[in-house]
């Protein structure tokens, strides 16, 4: 560095090209349009979801009712999300308790809130947040999961990067 050379000024290019070097990794690891998908449940899996025994649902496949599922190799059945979704409706019309196969709100219920909270770094409120939620979504609970940290984490476990998918902004924490 010259005797003439600014401080500021070497600071602030390197301050840039490290930014850009940083953005070119995250963008090799994160690609912008990489998305997440939720894996497909065993049948086994999806009745224990649903509080059914799993020969029930073998029925159900067989009789035509319900989704159409994939089958694998070794003659096992595979739902998606949205086939858990499908038979959770078909169920919750022929039982005679709402909300035994549709949990939720129902008439005057208020909103639960649950919020997961701690001042104190890495004590694993994201985590156990994103837990909480996706086990209250598979129980079948519509759940809306708010990311208040300026890091985003619940939001990029959950496959979205603010930093490329809201490239203008539009965060609750840029509203804040």
């Amino acid at each position: 560095m010259g005797r003439n050379e600014r401080i500021d000024l070497l600071v602030g290019d390197h301050a840039a090209r490290l930014s850009e070097r940083l953005q070119a990794h995250r963008a090799q690891l994160f690609p912008p349009h990489a998305r997440k998908e939720l894996r497909k449940f065993t049948s086994g899996e999806v009745a224990n979801l649903l509080g059914v025994k799993d020969a029930y649902l073998r029925k159900l496949h067989l009789d035509g009712k319900g989704p159409e599922v994939e089958i694998r190799g070794n003659g096992r059945r595979y739902y998606a999300p949205d086939d858990i979704a499908e038979l959770r409706n078909l169920l919750e019309k022929g039982t005679k308790t709402p909300g035994t196969y549709l949990p939720g709100r129902r008439g005057d219920d208020h909103l639960q809130v649950i919020t997961v909270i701690n001042f104190k770094g890495g004590s694993g409120k994201t985590t156990t947040a994103a837990h909480l939620a996706q086990k209250a979504a598979l129980d079948g609970y519509r759940v809306l999961a708010i990311d208040l940290d300026p890091q985003a984490s619940l939001s990029a476990l959950h496959g979205y990067q603010p930093e490329f998918d809201l490239l203008d902004g539009g965060t609750l924490y840029d509203a804040i």
